[in-house]
């Protein structure tokens, strides 16, 4: 009895150990300083541009492509996209554990661009479009993304 014990602990070892493996996107991650979601958002001109690594939750996946997850950590949420084709992200890594890495970026949309992103969602999804939203201008905080792990 003991043994045969043992010999099914040693048979799953390895399938628990291959099932808490991380699904792999894009390039292999290579910072080890985690910085928080909270501290980009705060100071999106002091990390403009450089590249960071950053852990939450993922809190949103693009339906259409794939090509984004929101990230949410601190009680905040912040854009992860990537070029269409690139990374394939699955609906089922909603509220799944994610490690990733890549290049803050800080962009100002003006009332026309919005309102031209308006357009191009409305038809993507055969609607009508919506402007309701478009106030003025809209800063827009993003990870251009690089590589993800997610758990």
């Amino acid at each position: 009895m003991r043994l045969r014990s043992l010999l099914t602990l040693l048979v799953l070892t390895p399938l628990c150990v291959q099932a808490s493996e991380p699904k792999r996107y894009g390039q292999p991650l290579s910072l080890k300083e985690e910085v928080k979601v909270s501290e980009i958002l705060a100071h999106p001109d002091q990390y403009a541009g450089k590249k960071v690594r950053v852990k939450g939750l993922v809190t949103g996946v693009c339906e259409e492509r794939g090509c984004w997850i929101k990230i949410g950590a601190d009680k905040q949420e912040i854009q992860f996209k990537v070029e269409d084709g690139v990374m394939t992200f699955p609906m089922s890594a909603k509220g799944s554990s994610v490690v990733a890495e890549g290049t803050v970026s800080k962009r100002v949309l003006s009332v026309e661009q919005q309102k031209a992103m308006c357009d191009k969602e409305a038809k993507a999804l055969n609607k009508q479009a919506d402007y309701s939203k478009v106030a003025g201008p809209k800063t827009i905080i993003r990870i251009e993304g690089l590589g993800a792990e997610i758990q």
